[in-house]
């Protein structure tokens, strides 16, 4: 690094948690920090706007980074990702080009079990519904659904699906589990059922999914998948949007073989305003908030900016790339 003060840039702090912590101020005696509030969006706008900065501080999958735009950021050497995902970054060609980037501790999933079973209840309930109804009307006479006595599906029994069964369970409902490696034992540790994909599908009233994406798991809810459910279910999808084949889930919404859709996240984010998912009065939707707590954000920044104080130190940090520091 040079001797001067450093240039550092803070993308897409839409809550404005960023300079609230300890971090920030700690790094502004040594640096100069600007923080964007608002997302840069596309390459034409990211690149005048970064071009002159060694550091960037990102939050986790709000902007992507491709090789065609660290070839435009020729400063960049330390990138500072808040949470371990990396999908949003070509990790490849930062290496290549000597740009070094490190992560933050992964939360323990707690926040986004607690979104899942809010945005199973709002939607079974109605809840943004008859709120938005209640500032125009006397009072609204809109029936909601019992979640108690119901039949809900959980792909995927990882830390955050498990966690969500053995909720789902103290309202009484009847809990369906199926992961690949689940095992009758691990999923009644929870009260749930160990069954096969396609059972799971037909006997649930609501299918909520906590699935990784990756190669396999794309569009891993598709046409035959949707057709599979009874009619009039509900989605819930906290997980990735890629799980879900987007054009199959609206035409099942809008002809009513899905009864809702509670979602928060999406293919496009930020989601276009003229999106059709915008139209749909049976969808709840939040702007991927799984993890967004004014806590958990707080905590990544933290480690974030301490992550950057110790680049500027030269001191060793655990990178995503670690084979970068090969390179010399």
């Amino acid at each position: 690094m040079s001797t001067g003060r450093a240039r550092i840039a803070v993308l897409d702090d839409y809550e404005g948690i960023a300079a609230t912590t300890t971090g920030y101020e700690r790094l502004t005696e040594r640096a100069d920090v600007t923080i964007f509030r608002e997302w840069l969006g596309s390459p034409e706008a990211i690149i005048p706007a970064l071009a002159n900065y060694e550091i960037l501080l990102l939050m986790r999958e709000r902007t992507r980074f491709s090789e065609d735009l660290y070839r435009h950021l020729p400063e960049l050497r330390f990138i500072s990702q808040t949470g371990r995902t990396s999908g949003h970054l070509d990790l490849p060609a930062a290496t290549r080009r000597g740009i070094s980037v490190t992560g933050t501790p992964s939360d323990n999933g707690a926040v986004t079990k607690e979104l899942t079973i809010g945005l199973l209840l709002a939607l079974l309930r109605k809840i943004p519904e008859v709120d938005h109804r209640m500032r125009q009307e006397r009072w609204p006479a809109l029936a909601g659904t019992n979640l108690e006595g119901k039949t809900v599906g959980v792909l995927g029994m990882g830390r955050i699906g498990t966690e969500v069964a053995r909720i789902l369970k103290m309202f009484k409902t009847r809990v369906l589990a199926y992961s690949p490696s689940l095992t009758p034992e691990r999923a009644g540790e929870v009260g749930a059922e160990c069954v096969p994909m396609d059972v799971l599908l037909r006997e649930s009233d609501i299918v909520t999914l906590h699935v990784q994406s990756n190669a396999q798991t794309r569009g891993l809810i598709g046409v035959r998948e949707l057709g599979l459910m009874k009619r009039g279910a509900f989605l819930i999808n906290t997980a990735r949007a890629a799980l879900v084949d987007q054009t199959a889930m609206i035409q099942a919404l809008e002809s009513g073989q899905l009864a809702g859709a509670g979602l928060d996240v999406f293919e496009l984010e930020p989601l276009p305003m003229d999106h059709p998912l915008r139209c749909l009065d049976n969808v709840v939707m939040t702007p991927h908030r799984g993890y967004a707590t004014t806590e958990v954000l707080a905590e990544r920044y933290e480690h974030a900016f301490a992550n950057i104080l110790d680049f500027l130190d030269g001191k060793p940090l655990k990178l995503l790339n670690p084979e970068v520091t090969a390179r010399g």
